[in-house]
């Protein structure tokens, strides 16, 4: 059995897409979990008592902003098997094609708009790593931003390499000014702070789950 990526994202309304790839006896039913976390609390059963090898799907609307995670099941007789739980975002009304950030279940604002460079979201730093429950600071004279969380000291030079207490750490892409505002690169400061981060393609969503969870 697979889950599907989830399709026809709109403001509040997304439809889930399973596979079953093969069927051992009559399913007695089958369809979709889905929550705001990994409980997956709702069901929604989209068929029953059928032999079924075959792509399946479900449409649910009314949804809010924030990320939902959802899997595929089926039961027959004897057992209820799951397929691998993935994620969807939808997005906050007016955002359009902005990169967004959210992170344990909150989207985030900016007074500088995210950007992707190179492949590497730069957001921020210091809404970012405040949020993480970060102390921030900013040297003018030496261009290098510190952040520190528990044990953990980040430094990085504007425009050059990184330093993890102390040890140098090469960034592809560097910390930069933009529009008069520090941004750093977002994987980076999050991980570094033993974050767990995701990249939902279709919303352009990049999701943070802190290590605070």
């Amino acid at each position: 059995m697979e889950t599907n990526s989830a399709t026809y994202l709109t403001a509040d309304t997304v439809t889930l897409n399973g596979q079953m790839t093969k069927c051992y006896g009559k399913i007695k039913e089958y369809g979709f979990y889905y929550g705001t976390d990994n409980t997956t609390s709702h069901k929604f059963v989209v068929g029953v008592n059928e032999y079924v090898e075959k792509s399946f799907s479900k449409t649910v609307s009314g949804l809010n902003p924030g990320v939902y995670y959802y899997k595929a099941f089926a039961t027959n007789n004897s057992d209820t098997g799951y397929a691998p739980m993935i994620k969807f975002t939808i997005k906050p009304p007016g955002v359009n094609d902005d990169i967004i950030v959210n992170l344990d279940g909150e989207f985030m604002t900016f007074d500088v708009k995210p950007v992707i460079v190179d492949g590497r979201t730069l957001v921020p730093f210091r809404a970012i790593c405040e949020a993480l429950g970060a102390d921030v600071q900013w040297s003018g004279e030496t261009q290098t931003v510190t952040v520190v969380k528990a044990s953990t000291e980040i430094k990085l030079v504007i425009g050059g390499d990184a330093y993890i207490n102390g040890q140098l750490v090469t960034l592809d892409v560097p910390a930069r000014i933009i529009n008069d505002r520090t941004l750093v690169p977002l994987r980076f400061i999050s991980e570094t702070m033993g974050c767990i981060v995701d990249w939902d393609n279709d919303a352009r969503a990049v999701i943070i789950t802190s290590n605070n969870e």
